[in-house]
Protein backbone atom coordinates (compact mmCIF):
# COMPACT_ATOMS: atom_id res chain seq x y z
CA UNK A 1 0.00 0.00 0.00
CA UNK A 2 1.48 3.55 -0.92
CA UNK A 3 2.14 4.75 2.35
CA UNK A 4 0.93 8.33 1.26
CA UNK A 5 -2.34 6.93 1.20
CA UNK A 6 -2.70 4.70 4.30
CA UNK A 7 -3.57 7.75 6.32
CA UNK A 8 -5.81 8.96 3.89
CA UNK A 9 -7.32 5.58 3.95
CA UNK A 10 -7.28 5.14 7.88
CA UNK A 11 -9.16 8.53 8.15
CA UNK A 12 -12.35 7.32 5.89
CA UNK A 13 -12.63 3.86 7.21
CA UNK A 14 -12.87 6.44 10.77
CA UNK A 15 -15.36 8.49 9.36
CA UNK A 16 -17.64 6.13 7.34
CA UNK A 17 -20.26 5.26 10.05
CA UNK A 18 -20.72 9.33 10.15
CA UNK A 19 -20.99 9.57 6.73
CA UNK A 20 -23.57 6.67 6.28
CA UNK A 21 -25.70 8.03 9.27
CA UNK A 22 -25.14 11.65 9.00
CA UNK A 23 -25.87 13.24 12.97
CA UNK A 24 -27.24 16.50 12.90
CA UNK A 25 -29.56 17.07 9.97
CA UNK A 26 -32.96 18.58 10.11
CA UNK A 27 -35.85 16.22 11.62
CA UNK A 28 -39.89 17.11 11.50
CA UNK A 29 -42.58 15.24 13.84
CA UNK A 30 -46.02 15.74 12.95
CA UNK A 31 -48.54 16.06 15.36
CA UNK A 32 -52.03 15.38 14.96
CA UNK A 33 -55.22 16.40 16.98
CA UNK A 34 -59.14 16.93 16.48
CA UNK A 35 -59.41 20.22 17.87
CA UNK A 36 -59.49 23.64 15.47
CA UNK A 37 -56.88 26.00 15.21
CA UNK A 38 -58.24 28.25 17.80
CA UNK A 39 -59.00 25.84 20.82
CA UNK A 40 -56.91 26.68 23.23
CA UNK A 41 -54.53 23.23 23.43
CA UNK A 42 -53.19 23.97 20.25
CA UNK A 43 -52.50 27.93 20.78
CA UNK A 44 -51.34 27.47 24.04
CA UNK A 45 -50.25 24.08 24.35
CA UNK A 46 -49.23 22.59 21.28
CA UNK A 47 -47.67 25.73 19.46
CA UNK A 48 -45.46 26.40 22.66
CA UNK A 49 -43.99 22.91 22.73
CA UNK A 50 -43.46 23.02 18.64
CA UNK A 51 -41.60 26.38 19.23
CA UNK A 52 -39.68 24.84 22.63
CA UNK A 53 -38.52 21.72 20.63
CA UNK A 54 -37.25 23.84 17.86
CA UNK A 55 -35.66 26.77 19.80
CA UNK A 56 -33.97 23.88 22.48
CA UNK A 57 -32.99 21.80 19.40
CA UNK A 58 -31.29 24.37 17.12
CA UNK A 59 -34.04 23.75 14.61
CA UNK A 60 -32.90 19.88 14.00
CA UNK A 61 -35.98 18.52 15.36
CA UNK A 62 -39.83 20.47 14.79
CA UNK A 63 -43.19 20.25 15.33
CA UNK A 64 -45.40 20.30 12.08
CA UNK A 65 -49.26 20.24 13.93
CA UNK A 66 -51.98 19.45 11.90
CA UNK A 67 -55.47 20.42 13.53
CA UNK A 68 -58.80 19.39 12.87
CA UNK A 69 -58.47 16.07 11.74
CA UNK A 70 -55.99 16.86 9.09
CA UNK A 71 -54.31 13.60 9.01
CA UNK A 72 -57.52 11.94 9.65
CA UNK A 73 -61.34 12.52 10.60
CA UNK A 74 -62.79 11.13 13.85
CA UNK A 75 -61.20 11.66 17.61
CA UNK A 76 -62.18 7.99 17.74
CA UNK A 77 -59.08 7.07 15.73
CA UNK A 78 -56.54 9.27 17.27
CA UNK A 79 -54.80 6.57 19.31
CA UNK A 80 -54.90 4.22 16.47
CA UNK A 81 -53.27 6.73 14.23
CA UNK A 82 -50.18 6.96 17.09
CA UNK A 83 -49.69 3.14 16.99
CA UNK A 84 -49.64 2.76 13.15
CA UNK A 85 -47.77 5.96 13.09
CA UNK A 86 -50.25 7.40 10.83
CA UNK A 87 -49.01 10.82 12.53
CA UNK A 88 -45.59 10.96 14.89
CA UNK A 89 -47.91 12.22 17.81
CA UNK A 90 -51.51 12.03 18.19
CA UNK A 91 -53.84 13.80 20.92
CA UNK A 92 -55.84 11.09 22.30
CA UNK A 93 -59.01 10.76 25.02
CA UNK A 94 -59.01 7.60 26.91
CA UNK A 95 -62.66 7.96 26.74
CA UNK A 96 -62.66 6.93 23.18
CA UNK A 97 -60.90 3.62 23.31
CA UNK A 98 -61.87 2.61 27.46
CA UNK A 99 -61.48 -1.10 26.85
CA UNK A 100 -57.48 -0.11 26.34
CA UNK A 101 -57.54 1.63 29.42
CA UNK A 102 -59.21 -0.16 32.19
CA UNK A 103 -56.78 1.17 34.88
CA UNK A 104 -56.21 4.19 33.83
CA UNK A 105 -60.40 4.88 33.35
CA UNK A 106 -61.09 3.99 37.48
CA UNK A 107 -59.84 7.69 37.62
CA UNK A 108 -62.84 8.94 35.04
CA UNK A 109 -65.54 7.87 38.11
CA UNK A 110 -67.66 9.95 39.77
CA UNK A 111 -66.03 12.27 42.63
CA UNK A 112 -62.50 10.73 42.05
CA UNK A 113 -61.10 14.23 42.14
CA UNK A 114 -61.56 17.63 42.41
CA UNK A 115 -59.76 19.72 40.04
CA UNK A 116 -57.79 18.85 36.76
CA UNK A 117 -54.25 19.12 38.84
CA UNK A 118 -55.35 17.15 41.45
CA UNK A 119 -56.59 14.43 38.72
CA UNK A 120 -53.33 15.18 36.86
CA UNK A 121 -50.74 14.36 39.78
CA UNK A 122 -52.56 11.14 40.67
CA UNK A 123 -52.54 9.61 37.51
CA UNK A 124 -48.35 10.10 37.04
CA UNK A 125 -48.55 8.45 40.59
CA UNK A 126 -50.35 5.62 39.02
CA UNK A 127 -48.32 5.28 35.97
CA UNK A 128 -45.37 3.25 36.50
CA UNK A 129 -46.76 1.03 39.38
CA UNK A 130 -49.89 0.17 38.02
CA UNK A 131 -50.96 1.62 34.75
CA UNK A 132 -47.47 1.46 32.64
CA UNK A 133 -48.98 -1.69 31.16
CA UNK A 134 -51.99 -0.36 29.59
CA UNK A 135 -49.03 2.45 27.56
CA UNK A 136 -46.65 -0.42 26.12
CA UNK A 137 -47.51 0.63 22.52
CA UNK A 138 -46.67 3.99 22.78
CA UNK A 139 -44.32 6.47 24.10
CA UNK A 140 -46.40 8.77 26.56
CA UNK A 141 -45.48 12.37 25.86
CA UNK A 142 -48.49 13.50 28.13
CA UNK A 143 -50.87 12.03 30.09
CA UNK A 144 -53.77 14.52 32.52
CA UNK A 145 -57.28 14.63 33.76
CA UNK A 146 -59.70 17.77 32.72
CA UNK A 147 -61.95 19.42 35.00
CA UNK A 148 -64.91 17.74 36.58
CA UNK A 149 -67.90 17.71 34.17
CA UNK A 150 -70.98 19.99 34.02
CA UNK A 151 -74.34 19.25 32.60
CA UNK A 152 -75.71 21.63 29.67
CA UNK A 153 -79.24 21.41 28.96
CA UNK A 154 -81.62 22.75 25.79
CA UNK A 155 -84.95 23.43 27.85
CA UNK A 156 -84.83 21.74 31.11
CA UNK A 157 -83.20 23.37 34.07
CA UNK A 158 -81.51 20.80 36.33
CA UNK A 159 -81.45 21.98 40.34
CA UNK A 160 -82.48 18.63 41.40
CA UNK A 161 -81.77 14.58 40.68
CA UNK A 162 -85.51 14.61 39.53
CA UNK A 163 -84.64 17.00 37.15
CA UNK A 164 -82.50 14.63 34.79
CA UNK A 165 -84.56 12.16 34.60
CA UNK A 166 -86.14 10.70 31.11
CA UNK A 167 -83.05 13.39 29.38
CA UNK A 168 -81.25 12.42 26.66
CA UNK A 169 -77.77 13.14 27.71
CA UNK A 170 -74.42 13.05 25.31
CA UNK A 171 -72.03 10.93 26.66
CA UNK A 172 -68.39 10.13 25.83
CA UNK A 173 -67.62 7.01 27.65
CA UNK A 174 -68.88 4.14 29.56
CA UNK A 175 -68.43 5.64 33.12
CA UNK A 176 -70.68 8.32 31.60
CA UNK A 177 -73.33 6.36 30.68
CA UNK A 178 -73.37 4.35 33.98
CA UNK A 179 -73.55 7.83 35.86
CA UNK A 180 -76.07 9.28 33.44
CA UNK A 181 -78.83 5.77 33.60
CA UNK A 182 -77.71 6.48 37.72
CA UNK A 183 -79.17 9.78 37.62
CA UNK A 184 -82.47 8.82 35.39
CA UNK A 185 -81.46 9.93 32.35
CA UNK A 186 -80.97 8.17 28.70
CA UNK A 187 -77.39 8.11 27.52
CA UNK A 188 -76.33 9.04 24.13
CA UNK A 189 -73.33 8.40 23.24
CA UNK A 190 -71.04 10.48 20.66
CA UNK A 191 -67.68 12.47 19.99
CA UNK A 192 -67.62 16.42 20.98
CA UNK A 193 -67.43 17.01 17.29
CA UNK A 194 -70.93 16.05 17.32
CA UNK A 195 -72.32 17.48 19.70
CA UNK A 196 -73.33 20.84 18.52
CA UNK A 197 -75.72 19.35 15.86
CA UNK A 198 -77.41 16.88 18.41
CA UNK A 199 -78.06 19.74 21.35
CA UNK A 200 -79.24 21.89 18.51
CA UNK A 201 -81.58 19.56 17.07
CA UNK A 202 -83.19 17.93 19.79
CA UNK A 203 -81.51 14.71 19.21
CA UNK A 204 -80.28 15.29 22.81
CA UNK A 205 -81.34 17.10 25.45
CA UNK A 206 -78.53 18.11 27.51
CA UNK A 207 -74.51 17.35 27.15
CA UNK A 208 -72.26 15.82 30.01
CA UNK A 209 -68.63 17.80 29.43
CA UNK A 210 -66.53 19.96 30.62
CA UNK A 211 -67.48 23.71 30.86
CA UNK A 212 -65.36 25.39 28.45
CA UNK A 213 -67.41 23.30 25.88
CA UNK A 214 -69.86 26.38 26.48
CA UNK A 215 -67.69 28.74 24.64
CA UNK A 216 -65.40 28.72 21.82
CA UNK A 217 -64.93 26.53 19.80
CA UNK A 218 -67.41 24.23 20.47
CA UNK A 219 -70.40 27.23 21.50
CA UNK A 220 -72.82 24.81 22.99
CA UNK A 221 -73.88 27.85 24.96
CA UNK A 222 -75.95 28.69 21.67
CA UNK A 223 -78.09 25.58 21.98
CA UNK A 224 -78.05 25.07 25.46
CA UNK A 225 -79.90 27.25 27.72
CA UNK A 226 -78.79 25.88 31.43
CA UNK A 227 -75.87 24.83 32.46
CA UNK A 228 -75.45 22.58 35.79
CA UNK A 229 -72.77 23.00 37.89
CA UNK A 230 -70.99 21.23 41.28
CA UNK A 231 -72.27 17.65 40.22
CA UNK A 232 -70.23 14.87 41.41
CA UNK A 233 -69.70 13.80 37.73
CA UNK A 234 -67.71 11.67 35.41
CA UNK A 235 -64.80 13.14 34.40
CA UNK A 236 -62.29 12.28 31.09
CA UNK A 237 -58.38 12.15 31.00
CA UNK A 238 -56.45 12.55 28.08
CA UNK A 239 -52.86 11.86 26.53
CA UNK A 240 -50.44 12.71 24.11
CA UNK A 241 -48.85 9.52 22.47
CA UNK A 242 -46.12 8.83 20.16
CA UNK A 243 -45.16 6.33 17.65
CA UNK A 244 -42.52 4.05 19.33
CA UNK A 245 -40.96 3.75 16.36
CA UNK A 246 -40.70 7.61 15.64
CA UNK A 247 -39.53 7.66 19.24
CA UNK A 248 -37.00 5.06 18.61
CA UNK A 249 -35.46 6.60 15.72
CA UNK A 250 -34.86 10.02 17.40
CA UNK A 251 -31.00 10.36 18.42
CA UNK A 252 -30.31 10.31 21.99
CA UNK A 253 -30.06 14.23 22.27
CA UNK A 254 -33.02 14.68 20.24
CA UNK A 255 -35.16 11.69 22.80
CA UNK A 256 -33.70 13.99 26.35
CA UNK A 257 -35.04 17.33 24.64
CA UNK A 258 -38.31 15.93 23.71
CA UNK A 259 -38.24 13.74 27.82
CA UNK A 260 -37.39 17.55 29.10
CA UNK A 261 -39.91 19.30 26.95
CA UNK A 262 -43.08 16.64 27.79
CA UNK A 263 -43.48 14.41 30.23
CA UNK A 264 -45.62 15.23 34.44
CA UNK A 265 -44.45 18.86 34.29
CA UNK A 266 -45.82 19.63 30.94
CA UNK A 267 -48.91 17.61 31.67
CA UNK A 268 -49.53 19.88 34.54
CA UNK A 269 -49.61 22.88 32.85
CA UNK A 270 -51.44 21.51 30.12
CA UNK A 271 -53.92 20.29 33.09
CA UNK A 272 -54.09 23.69 34.34
CA UNK A 273 -54.51 26.02 30.86
CA UNK A 274 -57.21 24.06 30.00
CA UNK A 275 -59.01 24.04 33.81
CA UNK A 276 -58.81 27.81 33.13
CA UNK A 277 -61.30 27.92 30.29
CA UNK A 278 -63.35 26.13 32.58
CA UNK A 279 -63.40 28.62 35.23
CA UNK A 280 -63.28 31.33 32.59
CA UNK A 281 -65.95 29.70 30.59
CA UNK A 282 -68.48 29.13 33.89
CA UNK A 283 -67.93 33.09 34.75
CA UNK A 284 -68.89 33.87 31.45
CA UNK A 285 -72.01 31.80 31.88
CA UNK A 286 -72.69 33.91 34.98
CA UNK A 287 -73.12 37.22 32.75
CA UNK A 288 -74.44 35.87 29.62
CA UNK A 289 -78.33 36.27 28.74
CA UNK A 290 -78.33 33.58 26.93
CA UNK A 291 -77.59 31.11 29.21
CA UNK A 292 -78.31 30.18 33.06
CA UNK A 293 -76.11 28.84 35.32
CA UNK A 294 -77.31 26.80 38.24
CA UNK A 295 -74.92 25.72 41.36
CA UNK A 296 -76.43 22.47 42.86
CA UNK A 297 -77.42 22.73 46.61
CA UNK A 298 -75.28 20.93 49.29
CA UNK A 299 -77.77 17.89 49.52
CA UNK A 300 -78.63 17.98 46.09
CA UNK A 301 -74.92 17.36 45.38
CA UNK A 302 -75.01 14.44 48.25
CA UNK A 303 -78.24 13.03 46.46
CA UNK A 304 -76.41 12.90 42.54
CA UNK A 305 -72.81 11.27 44.74
CA UNK A 306 -75.42 8.62 46.47
CA UNK A 307 -76.75 8.03 43.33
CA UNK A 308 -73.54 7.07 41.67
CA UNK A 309 -71.84 5.73 44.22
CA UNK A 310 -72.28 1.70 43.19
CA UNK A 311 -70.91 2.36 40.22
CA UNK A 312 -67.40 2.11 41.88
CA UNK A 313 -67.74 -1.11 43.58
CA UNK A 314 -69.38 -2.33 40.09
CA UNK A 315 -66.33 -1.31 37.78
CA UNK A 316 -64.35 -2.81 40.70
CA UNK A 317 -66.11 -6.51 40.18
CA UNK A 318 -66.33 -5.99 36.41
CA UNK A 319 -62.12 -5.45 36.10
CA UNK A 320 -61.97 -8.36 38.87
CA UNK A 321 -63.46 -10.71 36.53
CA UNK A 322 -61.04 -10.10 33.75
CA UNK A 323 -58.52 -10.41 36.20
CA UNK A 324 -57.43 -7.37 36.34
CA UNK A 325 -56.58 -5.50 40.26
CA UNK A 326 -58.79 -2.86 40.19
CA UNK A 327 -59.07 -2.82 43.58
CA UNK A 328 -55.30 -2.10 44.00
CA UNK A 329 -55.29 1.22 41.65
CA UNK A 330 -58.68 2.42 43.53
CA UNK A 331 -56.83 2.20 46.43
CA UNK A 332 -53.69 4.51 45.65
CA UNK A 333 -56.00 6.97 43.67
CA UNK A 334 -59.25 7.25 45.35
CA UNK A 335 -60.73 10.44 47.32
Amino acid sequence: MNRTLAPLILLLALLAPLLASPRGEARELKLAHFMPPVHTLHEKVFVPLAEDLARESGGELTLAIHPAGALGKGPVQQYKRAVEGVADITFCLHNYTPELFPRSQLLTLPGMYRDAIEGTDKLWAALDPYLKEEYKDIKVLGLWAMSPTVLITRERPVARLADIKGLKVRTGSPGEVEAVHAWGGVAVTMPITESYNALNTGIVDAVLIQASALFQPWNLAEPGKYVTDLLPSPSTIVFLAMNKASWESLDPPHKAILDRLTGQEFSRRAAAIWAEMDVVALRRADSDKDISRIALAAEEQTAFAAAVAPLIDGELARLAKKGIDGAAVYTAIKP
